[in-house]
């Protein structure tokens, strides 16, 4: 017998390849920092052709059988450099070529992955389901558990439970019998499955992060359940595929189709050993992301932005908000500026106007008939007002008025509805449109915009399980691609940007329900993601703890989210204020206006003292102690601030225990204030030889604590 074994290694891992004749092939896997074997079976390689997509994939992945799914018939093993390993195959009974490289550098913690599929035949192929991943083995049905591998649980990143605008996963992780039973609650939801940017599989100790990198694709990484079925009804071994490549609702788009000699590479997969609980994998994985380019622009200040809309309201709605008691109103010239007087009187720093200022919703035209040229209005909000200006840009259409080519049609070539509710259609982001909406934009900037809120992104209706644009006569590809999509959103950002550097952005998904880092760090990109729609009931997504994706999404990541909120909900404490000033680095307020009310005078107080701790708030480093305990940390002076949040009916006292070293503080006061300015109290001579900070505080029920530390 001729045996073989490939393999790399350094002081934190090692990876083997062995194979016994070019047959029976194991992938070990093992971490040398905890001495756990992630992988100990053959690589999973499996492939689905499909002449057409449809439900039997769907059913077939869905029983994780990938019943007639072509595996490798012969492949080839390589070293090369000391530091890659290169395997080389094609999948049985098709000229479909793998090319799959694995890389570990000498001085790094990171396992990197690399997979390529190439058409080396001479027609069109469509696949339908890729399924390439570690395996490990889980379960075995007459013995049971492997590994103690019933100890470990499945963290998603960037955030556990919820994702997104308000998306529930009903769990903050899944544990073994979860995996073992393929839970994944709600599965007509059209959240992804077991797909997400990342995973943490580990126990209480620590465990693996498991990551995808795909700057310009739409891709996720999948951890996955896979069933070998033994002789019995009912009788089956269980085992595990993560990492490598895989399709998610039919993502990566550009992998599903390959023509004659074309190969499509998936995003690299990435792989690092994390110690302690989920907060510090999240860390681990911020520093992933960090070394990409994902991090605050340079020379980072947002402004506090006064919202209108939370005291004007939208026309769409109807519903919410009033001028008057029971009439909706369209707001006037005049309701502007008194808007922007009480933002510049309550502390704010920029008016921003949601929709209402342009012809219509979608235009991106000002209305001057309404209210005199965009011009004026903005040298009256910079000079009278000292405040910049920013604004709503909708990329769906309201109504009928717009181009005739900038409205999707379905396969009727009739216009797709968006949202009835609000007389909304879909957007065809054809290059007529990328043109024209770029060129109405770029005059507003001119005219004195500030900030720029990219929004309503999505692509089609999922009621008619519609996904792109049908029509022949725009250009584009039959039916347009959400890759396509999503690109020409983004070729808009990127012509804003590339005349006006300044310009703040924030941009909504691009309507794909991508990954958050998706193009961010491209030349010409936007500066901040949105705060996933916390904005409308700000009191009851914090107490009900939706909000606390903001938290986690910020131990996972450092480009700065967007959100403003409604302070009509916030209580005279200034809770809501505080919490999601500390989570979100640049905050938008509304929704107060009598000047001699409590709330509005608490709210003053609360921005007074924001304002003293803005840059450490807005650009220091961001740690997660619990979700109701913050630090931020100014990473030049080791100054930082502890915001203390207690959401409960009863005052409690807090006890705060924290290691300097760790977070690499250093200061020699604590300065601490209630949510309204109010200072409780100031510690002073800690020695600064002394490692841990503890002290405790006793906090209201449904109130913050800043604590100042300088």
């Amino acid at each position: 017998m001729n045996n073989s074994d490939f393999s790399l290694a350094n002081q934190w891992w090692e990876l083997d390849v062995q194979t016994k004749n070019n047959e029976n092939f194991i992938y070990k896997l093992h971490s040398k920092i905890n001495n756990v074997v992630y992988a100990d079976q053959d690589y999973h390689y499996r492939i689905i052709r499909s002449k057409k997509r449809g439900s039997r994939f769907v059913y077939l992945d869905h029983l994780s059988l990938e019943y007639k799914a072509k595996d490798l018939a012969e492949r080839t093993v390589q070293l090369i450099n000391k530091e890659k390993l290169l395997i080389e195959g094609i999948f049985r009974d098709t000229e479909i070529k793998i090319e799959h490289e694995f890389e570990l550098r000498k001085d790094s913690k990171w396992l990197r992955e690399n997979i390529t599929l190439k058409n080396n035949g001479k027609k069109r192929v469509k696949l339908g389901l890729i399924n390439l991943g570690f395996k490990k083995a889980f379960f075995r049905q007459y013995s049971g558990w492997v590994d103690n591998l019933d100890e470990y649980k499945l963290t998603a990143i960037p955030t556990r439970r919820f994702i997104h605008y308000g998306k529930d996963r009903k769990k903050k992780y899944f544990n073994a019998q979860d995996l073992l039973f393929n839970a994944w609650v709600y599965r007509d939801d059209d959240m992804p499955g077991f797909c997400s940017e990342g995973w943490l599989w580990g126990n209480s100790e620590g465990g693996l992060l498991i990551c995808k990198y795909n700057l310009t694709q739409l891709e996720f990484s999948r951890f996955k359940r896979f069933a070998s079925v033994l002789p019995g009804r009912g009788c089956e071994d269980v085992y595990l595929i993560f990492g490598g490549a895989s399709l998610c609702k039919n993502n990566p788009e550009l992998a599903t189709t390959l023509d004659p000699g074309e190969s499509y590479q998936f995003g690299i997969s990435k792989y690092c050993v994390y110690e302690g609980d989920y907060k510090n994998g999240y860390y681990l994985y911020r520093r992933h992301l960090d070394e990409e380019g994902h991090t605050l622009p340079k020379n980072y200040n947002p402004p506090i932005n006064w919202n209108e809309l939370y005291n004007l309201g939208w026309i769409n709605e109807q519903v919410g908000f009033f001028i008057s008691d029971n009439q909706f109103e369209l707001y006037t010239l005049e309701d502007l500026y008194n808007e922007a007087e009480i933002a510049q009187d309550i502390g704010a720093e920029c008016l921003y106007l949601d929709p209402g200022w342009n012809t219509f919703m979608g235009s991106e035209i000002w209305n001057e008939k309404r209210f005199g040229s965009l011009k004026e209005f903005s040298k009256t909000i910079h000079e009278k007002y000292n405040l910049k200006l920013g604004l709503h840009l909708m990329m769906n259409i309201e109504g009928l008025d717009e181009r005739e080519d900038f409205y999707l049609k379905n396969q009727k070539g009739v216009k797709v509805v968006s949202d009835p509710y609000i007389n909304l259609y879909s957007v065809c982001t054809n290059e007529k449109w990328v043109q024209e909406k770029s060129r109405r934009i770029l005059e507003l900037v001119k005219d004195g915009v500030d900030f720029l809120m990219f929004d309503f992104t999505d692509i089609g209706n999922p009621l008619e399980n519609l996904t792109g644009c049908y029509s022949k006569n725009h250009g584009h590809e039959v039916p347009m691609n959400q890759q396509t999509h999503a690109q020409n959103i983004f070729r808009v950002i990127q012509n804003v940007k590339k005349k006006y550097p300044n310009i703040l952005i924030e941009a909504h998904d691009r309507g794909v329900g991508n990954q958050i880092y998706y193009q961010h760090n491209l030349p010409h990109s936007f500066d901040e993601n949105w705060g996933f729609e916390c904005m409308w009931n700000p009191m009851q997504d914090l107490i009900s703890h939706k909000a606390f994706q903001l938290y986690e999404y910020n131990l996972a990541y450092s480009i700065p989210l967007y959100l403003h909120i409604n302070e009509n909900s916030d209580n005279e404490k200034m809770l809501q204020f505080w919490w999601y000033s500390s989570v979100v680095r640049h905050i938008g307020i509304g929704g107060l206006k009598d000047k001699n009310s409590p709330k509005y005078k608490a709210l003053q107080n609360a921005i007074t003292l924001y304002k003293k701790i803005k840059r450490i708030l807005t650009k220091g480093i961001f740690y997660g102690i619990t979700p109701t305990v913050h630090l931020h940390v100014d990473d030049d002076s080791g100054n930082g601030v502890i915001t203390v949040f207690n959401l409960s009916s009863r005052n409690k006292n807090v006890a705060i225990k924290l290691d300097k070293s760790k977070f690499n503080l250093k200061f020699q006061t604590i300065e601490i204030f209630t949510g309204t300015n109010q200072k409780i109290d100031t510690l002073s001579k800690f020695n600064e030889h002394t490692t841990i900070l503890e002290f405790e505080i006793e906090i209201s029920s449904l109130s913050p604590i800043i604590a100042i530390l300088k």
